[in-house]
């Protein structure tokens, strides 16, 4: 049984690797195998956002943490910065219920939407989000602290050609 609560400072450590495994998924995509490869948040990383934040586990009763999100909230509502359930758990409805518990602490503290930047046509990824209520903004319609978030990842060495930026009112 999956439970969806806020992360604890103790469980930091335990995050990074569970990141490092979701991103196994992209070994199969071609032009974005090294992503699963890439650094992952650290256990510091972590703690800050547990701490100023909004941090989430998703812990099976047996297993223990199997999956995360993190965010914060900033003025245009709350901010997904990353969300990872490990590979041996995906296709599961983890991530939805992540998804659906960040926007319910987003109402109650008076966000109005969730926001997340993603890869563009991978299928689990812009579509998946798609499908939980999430819309594309197109060029125009994006704010200038998505655009910062957007230029972050390129100068990170995400190509930015492929990302795109998601609003999900609330």
């Amino acid at each position: 049984m999956i439970t969806i609560r806020a992360a604890s400072e103790r469980e930091a450590d335990d995050l990074p690797e569970i990141e490092r495994s979701s991103g196994g998924v992209f070994r199969g995509w071609p032009g974005l195998e090294w992503i699963a490869d890439d650094d992952v948040q650290s256990a510091d990383q972590h703690r800050a956002l547990i701490s100023k934040g909004v941090a989430l586990v998703a812990e099976d009763s047996e297993r223990g943490i199997v999956g995360f999100l993190n965010g914060e909230l900033t003025s245009d509502g709350l901010h997904i910065w990353q969300i990872a359930v490990h590979l041996d758990w995906q296709g599961q409805g983890i991530g939805r219920r992540l998804i659906a518990a960040a926007g319910r602490i987003a109402a109650d503290r008076g966000a109005k939407a969730l926001t997340l930047t993603t890869f563009r046509n991978v299928p689990w990824n812009e579509p998946y989000y798609q499908r939980l209520g999430f819309h594309t903004l197109a060029e125009e319609d994006i704010t200038p602290r998505l655009l910062k978030v957007l230029e972050n990842e390129g100068k990170a060495g995400i190509p930015v050609e492929l990302r795109c930026a998601m609003v999900m009112p609330l």
